[in-house]
């Protein structure tokens, strides 16, 4: 009896094994998959930040049904508010982007060699992504 109990329990066992198996290939294919759909959209939307502008446009339209008048206006409005801001960001990107630069040089110096070179490599690995 003790024998049959055994093979039942094997017999069902085995499809449950199997579909936890299947949710957590599901879940890992999930995660990596949205990790690179997200890089891909930020690198897209650092590579051109008018796709922004252009969807906030777009979303703005539908939601709100607009009007063609109302469109033109938004379409205005957004223009100025993008060239004010691609303005200011060509105005402080060097400001901001030698505050970085400072970090990165405070942080390596509070490091071990090993650490530095971990570090190094983290930053191109980083740069490297950001570049594709």
């Amino acid at each position: 009896m003790a024998f049959c109990w055994r093979i039942d329990s094997m017999k069902t066992l085995k499809p449950l094994v199997l579909l936890l198996l299947v949710f957590i290939a599901g879940i890992v294919v999930g995660v990596i998959g949205t990790r690179v759909v997200v890089q891909q959209v930020i690198r897209s939307v650092v590579a051109n930040p008018d796709l922004i502008w252009r969807r906030i446009e777009r979303v703005l339209a539908a939601d709100l049904k607009l009007n063609s008048e109302q469109r033109a206006t938004v379409h205005h409005i957004l223009s100025e508010t993008h060239d004010q801001v691609r303005s200011l960001r060509t105005e402080y990107q060097p400001r901001v982007l030698s505050m970085i630069e400072k970090a990165r040089a405070d942080i390596a110096a509070e490091l071990t060699p090993g650490q530095r070179a971990k570090f190094d490599k983290m930053l191109k690995e980083k740069e490297r992504l950001w570049k594709r």
